[in-house]
């Protein structure tokens, strides 16, 4: 079963992230899973509000947010790619990639091995601008955690990784549904 890695990258899924695979039924709710809900539900609205301080649309920071990582996995990313993990049409994906351009977060470039494709590159100035409004909430999720014992930290870190791992499956099963 193939899935992709954070880096947008199709991996197998391993035979433990496969266990995920529960009852048809809506599950039961747990304090684990109210708490994730809340994180996941807050998440959204942060990402609005991040959207909303550096006055730029939800898509063109999620953009900007995937050359970042592209660029840190030290995985070229071009316009295309860039579409497809925004889930955006490649004409809307090229609007944004011309918006941020002429509005100097981005740079295209030709790719360093096939001159036919293009690499996007966050300027100093794009991440400057980013970063500067994502920094201050990065330091208090550091902060969520500096105060939990070695055991709690291990406790926490293994459900994060199994919520991943379901994560994956689902996004695994999506993409089988869609090839068929």
């Amino acid at each position: 079963m193939a899935q992709r890695s954070d880096a947008g990258i199709p991996r197998k899924v391993t035979p433990a992230e496969s266990s995920f695979a529960g009852p048809q039924g809506p599950p039961e709710g747990d304090e684990l899973s109210d708490a994730l809900r809340e994180v996941l539900t807050l998440t959204q609205l942060t990402r609005a509000v991040l959207a909303e301080r550096l006055a730029m649309p939800l898509t063109n920071v999620e953009a900007v947010e995937h050359v970042i990582m592209a660029q840190a996995a030290g995985e070229p990313i071009g316009p295309v790619e860039l579409s497809r993990r925004l889930g955006v049409t490649s004409a809307a994906g090229t609007q944004s990639v011309n918006r941020l351009v002429a509005e100097g977060h981005l740079t295209r470039d030709p790719h360093p091995r096939d001159r036919r494709r293009q690499v996007l590159d966050v300027t100093p100035s794009g991440l400057e601008h980013v970063m500067g409004e994502l920094v201050p909430l990065l330091r208090l999720l550091f902060g969520a955690g500096q105060n939990l014992s070695d055991t709690e930290r291990a406790g926490a870190r293994s459900y994060l990784l199994n919520v991943a791992a379901a994560y994956r499956v689902y996004i695994s099963d999506e993409d089988a549904k869609e090839a068929n």
